[in-house]
């Protein structure tokens, strides 16, 4: 039940929107990560073996930016309130060096892909890590965070959509996604960066300010050490690292499978803008579900749901007629399961983190984000490069014309067996968090209390000796 506190710390539609709009340019980039590898490779003339390795190091590098992002962001809030500048700078940076990665020219090299593949998601997570912690912090109350990171799943979604729609429109040639393709993307985004960042920096509040003397001066080190003593996180992190891969597996041989094994590239487009439109569907059922049975539960059931619309891709690989109308079931199915989980995981870690900060005393907020964000791209990084590179040994190859009979096994291990083995880790992991709904209230109660009581200027001996809970 709504009480009256909650309330007033609801958000309005128009905030909600404001925040999430700027993700609509940067997922219309983002997207291009899943087709990439296979743009480099039939277009660029990169080998399998060169993108692996790129993805690799990709991974390593990934492992110092994003908690570095995520540690200066937290200082920058603890001394403003706001995370706004990074957001801002994120989605600037992020325009030139779309425009080099996915606009290369001809000659393209080893040496070109890596840097500005590096160059692209050091920008994007410049971005990415301190929106998805501010969409926490806009309501401190467990459910209005779930209507906020569904408007950031919307706008998610969005940006999807419009790159997946692009190939389907009148000047663009065929239906295939090609280098051409890649170029229109980039000045789709252009268009849209500027109007939706001035509705964010106009509409979008950031959320209480509690200003944090112990976090301005904490060093990163400290900051990882804490954060490792936080339980429900490690699990959090473990399963997000276990279905990261997971997909890593699926998403790294999608496109070239469709385009090189069934023959069905011409479909890419369509297959995709179908899961998205579908997936967008779901997000507000998603929001309800995961209301009434918690947000524990409804990541859980998602990952087991994901266990079973796996084997429909064995079939899927089969290449008969049927193929298509099965892999239109897999991306129906797998829609539903990508809007419960991607609200309830974002909305959770940020109850999570609410958690780290009453028992230490110390906001780190966005370090949790960054750690997530870490595992997720840095497992998707290298996830994909052992996809490709196990894909090859099983001899298939996206430029032949013809595949070896090894290829469907090396296919449906990479794509059904692997991913349904890690997402059975993953909801394992999930349901050792004990960070519920009803626990998460009572601590945002006592955090309430304690700011509170450090506003008060005739208190402020007092809230220096309650500043660490945990100790006491």
């Amino acid at each position: 039940m709504t009480t009256a506190h909650n309330k007033q710390q609801q958000v309005t539609a128009l905030a909600g929107v404001a925040y999430a709009l700027p993700v609509v340019p940067v997922l219309i980039l983002m997207s291009t990560n899943n087709v990439l590898s296979g743009i480099y490779a039939a277009h660029h003339g990169l080998a399998l073996s060169a993108i692996a390795t790129v993805m690799l190091i990709a991974g390593l590098f990934d492992a110092v930016t994003d908690p570095t992002i995520g540690y200066w962001s937290d200082r920058y809030h603890a001394r403003t309130g706001s995370r706004k500048p990074f957001v801002v700078a994120g989605t600037i940076l992020l325009m030139p060096s779309a425009w080099f990665l996915l606009n290369p020219g001809e000659g393209v090299t080893l040496t070109y892909f890596l840097v500005w593949y590096l160059l692209f998601y050091l920008a994007a997570t410049l971005f990415q890590i301190p929106h998805q912690t501010w969409g926490g912090e806009i309501s401190p109350v467990s459910e209005e965070k779930s209507k906020v990171y569904a408007y950031r799943n919307y706008a998610g979604y969005a940006g999807m959509i419009i790159f997946a729609a692009i190939p389907l429109l009148p000047f663009s040639e065929g239906t295939k996604v090609t280098p051409d393709t890649m170029r229109t993307l980039v000045v789709a985004a252009a268009v849209l960066l500027l109007p939706t960042l001035y509705m964010m920096l106009r509409h979008a509040p950031t959320g209480a300010h509690r200003p944090d003397r112990d976090r301005v001066h904490e060093n990163p080190f400290r900051a990882l050490v804490a954060i490792a003593h936080n339980k429900p996180a490690m699990w959090f992190i473990a399963a997000a690292i276990a279905h990261a891969v997971a997909g890593a597996f699926y998403i790294a041989l999608k496109f070239m499978m469709m385009e090189s094994y069934l023959g069905l590239g011409q479909y890419y487009v369509h297959l995709l803008l179908f899961h998205l439109v579908a997936a967008s569907l779901a997000i507000k059922p998603a929001v309800s579900f995961i209301q009434r049975v918690g947000k524990i539960k409804a990541w859980k059931f998602a990952y087991m749901l994901s266990m079973l619309v796996s084997l429909l891709l064995l079939l899927v690989l089969l290449n008969n007629a049927y193929s298509l109308a099965l892999f239109v079931l897999f991306n129906a199915a797998y829609a539903v399961v990508s809007a419960i989980a991607n609200v309830a995981s974002f909305s959770l870690l940020s109850d999570i983190a609410d958690y780290g900060t009453y028992k230490s005393g110390v906001d780190r907020s966005a370090t949790y984000f960054s750690l997530m964000s870490l595992s997720a791209k840095t497992c998707m990084a290298l996830g994909i490069a052992a996809s490709i590179a196990l894909a090859g040994w099983f001899g298939f190859n996206p430029a032949a014309e013809t595949q070896g009979a090894m290829v469907f096994w090396g296919l449906a291990l990479c794509m059904c067996v692997i991913p349904i083995l890690l997402n059975l880790i993953a909801v394992y992991c999930i349901s050792k968090i004990t960070v519920n709904e009803r626990r998460h209230a009572a601590i945002r109660k006592r955090l309430d209390a304690r700011a509170a009581r450090a506003q008060q200027p005739s208190n402020n001996n007092a809230s220096l000796a309650t500043a660490h809970p945990a100790q006491g």
